[in-house]
């Protein structure tokens, strides 16, 4: 906790024919993160890498084929094998895939092409039941040489210009039914004439039925045969449907026989491409906590052939001897863990940095009271949470979620007592503190007062982040360091005295706030020509007078705007009693304006409230993010890490 968790850098040797079991102990113990030993110039230019890209490649194509999720858990104690006998068996898989592949392949084309063929039946249906009033023989009109014969629907109004421009070419326009606004027509013309016949039918909006072809008899007759056509087709589609179910059965059951075997073996051939290879021997990397080094060297122990070397890796520096960065590992109670994605949020702290967890939290649940003080809304978060973490269905994707929405809930309900708030209503529970509205000041104040304690708090954690990284230099100088610490300390002094109606001293004022502003670029030059090998340009007296007083300048400003930002936690607690009160009021108009406005009243309020709720609640948890992001993180993360992320099988019995 508040640091991240010690690490330890472990190198294992062991023969080559071992190096699957050896990953396999690894992904069982799920305690170590693996190193790429081919980003390591000291080792990759001595280590071989055997290219597990094919097998890989196999194994992925035949999980997407059974719908197996790779990144799933697995139930059974199955091993995975070596390389060698990895590729036999998927060799063996690969060619009973593939003719499973072919055959899905050729169902589904073969069920593309009923399913047209059906859609082409029932659109001859459709043409056929218009060509109904028609007593003619279909068959016939397809076969006539010496006319050109159409069928279609004209809007009832074009008709008669229809006419007029048909009228110096010779035709035949017989209307056979009616349809709301359009006219059912039988049309005819000559060869010759067709293709101007044709555009002047599409002006006048004239929209063809097509006349099914193979089919003779009258209407009523060719329906008979389309409902034949058509239950043959469909028999010859159920026929494929039931193909298809009896290989998605097999595609089932082969999936629950080797879902296993496949995640096993993917998750251990990407572990394999971490190690490298001599003529003889295997070598595996990696970053284990120091907690769990002696469980480390019990697993290795059980073979008398491998070999660990663990190296102990101080908080002096994010990196290892071989230039890797080291993954910084967040350790915190259970309850704290929900938060450590929103810290994630801004980064990822550097090993040997602060892990902010426990304080965020705190500050985060507080702060989301203070402006969401209600007993209503918070207990509906709370009970929101608790549906999140205790509903089976729910409480494997939304844990975190839930367990958050607990802890604001929770500090909502708290702050709603102190207000004397029930959503929104302040005459049902007595103020124990005060009421937001009766006393602003005293809210602007408190705001503040909590704004200041938190720039102290992250000032001192930078503090304490530097001494243990062995940063002393940068400690003496810096704007969040010792010197900005006893600024800050001094300006909330004065403001203090000055607050109590006490006079000010100008010696003092000049202790307190502006001797430590102009120590800071003093110490920062010293500190700069004290150390070695300090590649920076020197700089011009004057240029380095100007940078001093740029800084000076922006140190004041980032104090002053640090401290005023969190103005915003009175002015959100302030809004929430506003918006009630508005809401309030919306449904008293509406009572009074509308007949048997109780009702309307009564759902405006709830309305309200949900309102409030999803959207008022959703912004002020983004600005208590802002202000923990913002005027706390950036007082000590400076760098960002890289998280920690262990090879583990996800076990079954793990997730228990």
């Amino acid at each position: 906790m508040l640091i991240t968790e010690k690490m330890e850098r472990v190198s294992i040797f062991l023969p080559r024919e071992d190096e699957t079991l050896l990953w396999e102990r690894l992904g069982r113990f799920g305690r170590m993160q693996p190193g790429v030993a081919s980003q390591v110039p000291k080792l990759s230019k001595y280590l071989s890498f055997i290219d597990l890209s094919a097998i890989e490649s196999t194994l992925r194509e035949t999980a997407s084929f059974l719908g197996v999720d790779l990144a799933g858990p697995v139930s059974s104690d199955i091993s995975p094998l070596d390389p060698e006998a990895l590729q036999k068996k998927l060799d063996e898989l690969s060619e009973e895939m593939a003719q499973k592949r072919e055959q899905q392949r050729s169902l589904r084309e073969e069920e593309r092409s009923l399913h047209r063929e059906i859609d082409h039946v029932r659109l001859q249906r459709s043409h056929v039941e218009m060509l109904g009033p028609l007593k003619v023989d279909i068959g016939s009109l397809q076969e006539l040489k010496r006319f050109c014969v159409m069928t279609g629907t004209l809007p009832l109004v074009n008709l008669d210009s229809l006419e007029r421009s048909l009228k110096r070419i010779p035709h035949a326009l017989i209307p056979y039914g009616k349809d709301r606004h359009r006219l059912q027509l039988f049309v005819v013309c000559l060869p010759e004439q067709l293709p101007e016949f044709t555009k002047i039918l599409e002006a006048a909006l004239f929209r063809q039925i097509e006349i099914p072809k193979g089919l003779h008899g009258a209407p009523q007759d060719a329906l008979r045969e389309i409902s034949r056509r058509e239950d043959e087709l469909s028999k010859k589609l159920r026929a494929v449907e039931e193909r298809a179910e009896k290989l998605e059965s097999w595609r089932k059951k082969r999936r629950a026989e080797l879902s296993d075997f496949l995640v096993i073996n993917a998750a251990t051939i990407a572990a394999c491409k971490h190690a490298g290879q001599t003529e003889k021997v295997s070598i595996a990397i990696g970053w284990v906590p120091k907690r769990e080094i002696e469980t480390l060297e019990r697993i290795v122990s059980e073979h008398a052939t491998w070999v660990l070397e663990a190296k102990d890796l101080p908080y002096t520096s994010s990196r290892d001897d071989l230039g890797l960065l080291i993954p910084g590992k967040l350790r915190n109670p259970p309850f704290f863990r929900a938060f450590e994605s929103l810290v994630r949020v801004y980064g990822t702290p550097i090993y040997g940095g602060f892990d902010p967890t426990i304080i965020f939290t705190g500050l985060f649940v507080i702060m989301f009271g203070m402006m969401f003080g209600d007993v209503g809304h918070g207990g509906i978060l709370l009970l929101s949470g608790l549906l999140l973490r205790l509903w089976p269905r729910l409480r494997s994707g939304f844990r975190n979620t839930g367990t958050i929405l607990i802890g604001v809930g929770t500090a909502s309900m708290v702050f709603g007592a102190l207000y004397g708030s029930v959503f929104g209503y302040e005459n049902i529970l007595p103020a124990i503190w005060f009421r937001p509205m009766d006393d602003i000041n005293r809210l602007l104040l408190y705001a503040i007062i909590l704004g200041a304690g938190v720039i102290v708090v992250g000032i001192l954690v930078n503090i304490a982040v530097k001494l243990v990284q062995h940063r002393y230099l940068d400690l003496s100088y810096e704007r969040f360091g010792l010197l900005g610490l006893w600024f800050y300390l001094g300006a909330i002094g004065m403001v203090m005295m000055l607050m109590k109606g006490g006079s000010l001293n100008i010696l003092v004022v000049f202790v307190m706030m502006f001797l430590p502003l102009l120590l800071m670029p003093i110490v920062k030059m010293i500190t700069r020509r004290w150390r070695k090998g300090d590649e920076e340009e020197e700089e011009s007296g004057f240029t380095g007078l100007i940078v001093a007083g740029v800084d000076l300048f922006e140190g004041l400003l980032v104090y002053l705007s640090n401290s005023i930002s969190f103005v915003r936690v009175a002015a959100f607690a302030l809004n929430h009693v506003a918006l009630s009160l508005a809401i309030f009021q919306l449904g008293r108009m509406l009572e009074s304006m509308v007949g048997g406005g109780g009702i309307l009243y009564i759902i405006t309020v709830a309305g309200g409230n949900l309102l409030i709720l999803v959207l008022e609640g959703g912004i002020v948890g983004i600005q208590t993010l802002r202000l923990e992001f913002y005027e706390f993180f950036s007082k000590f993360f400076d760098e960002e890490g890289t998280a920690f992320v262990p090879f583990a099988y996800r076990l079954e019995s793990n997730r228990r």
